[in-house]
């Protein structure tokens, strides 16, 4: 019998959704919770894009599921076509559910920490209208820029100063005299990145892959010249004392 619909003093126990932050990288950077999930649970969902051939997510915690777990693969496109999301969103609830009505526990891995940036959200959001609240537990994850600190042995933030995070989409104007500032996805704005960096006011650690194979986690110069970097890179931005 499927043990989470065992009888346990009488009380049936359902089915339940999870989000599962893996950490940015590194297995052994999963929380001990994070690994009794992968353990417990029937079916592991992934993420995919159909530009992936492969799922980061996946390799980091396939070391931690039981051999027997069912995957289940979601789509997942890269667009900004809020129709065609919204979409994918649905039908990957869909198929969530279709797996929770046959009495399996679901966990949906993550990149980082599932309420981080994460499709998670978009999918609990139309989950959340389907499942009772105590079917549904998040699993909080280290993040990306966390480990990237960690590794080069910096604060991301002392005493009382502020960090601001930004989606590196946008102009950095208005978040330059921040003393702590972490850009996510630095590729897409990386040129007007440079430009602060070469004026010298500020410490600049790049952090590509973060406990991935690639790897590149180092210190920006005022010299530096760079035309690309990986789509998951990173950039911690301190004004130097």
């Amino acid at each position: 019998m499927n043990k989470d619909l065992t009888m346990e003093q009488g009380y049936v126990r359902k089915p339940k959704f999870y989000g599962v932050g893996v950490g940015p990288g590194d297995s052994r950077l999963l929380t001990l919770r994070a690994v009794e999930v992968l353990q417990e649970c029937q079916v592991i969902a992934i993420p995919r894009s159909k530009m992936e051939r492969e799922s980061i997510a996946w390799e980091i915690a396939k070391p931690h599921c039981p051999e027997g777990a069912k995957i289940l693969e979601l789509e997942m496109p890269m667009t900004s076509d809020q129709g065609v999301l919204q979409a994918a969103w649905e039908k990957a609830a869909k198929a969530v559910m279709g797996e929770i009505n046959q009495g399996n526990s679901v966990a949906f891995l993550t990149l980082g920490d599932p309420s981080f940036y994460s499709t998670y959200t978009y999918l609990l959001n139309i989950l959340k209208e389907n499942l009772d609240p105590e079917q549904i537990e998040t699993v909080p994850g280290i993040t990306a820029m966390s480990a990237a600190a960690a590794r080069v042995n910096l604060p991301l933030a002392i005493g009382d100063e502020p960090l601001l995070v930004i989606p590196g989409t946008g102009s950095l104007a208005e978040y330059r005299k921040f003393p702590n500032l972490v850009l996510m996805k630095a590729s897409r704005n990386l040129d007007e990145i440079l430009k602060v960096v070469h004026k010298g006011e500020v410490e600049g650690i790049l952090a590509t892959r973060v406990g991935q194979e690639r790897e590149n986690i180092r210190f920006l110069n005022k010299n530096e010249e760079l035309e690309k970097v990986d789509y998951l890179t990173l950039v911690l931005l301190k004004h130097k004392s």
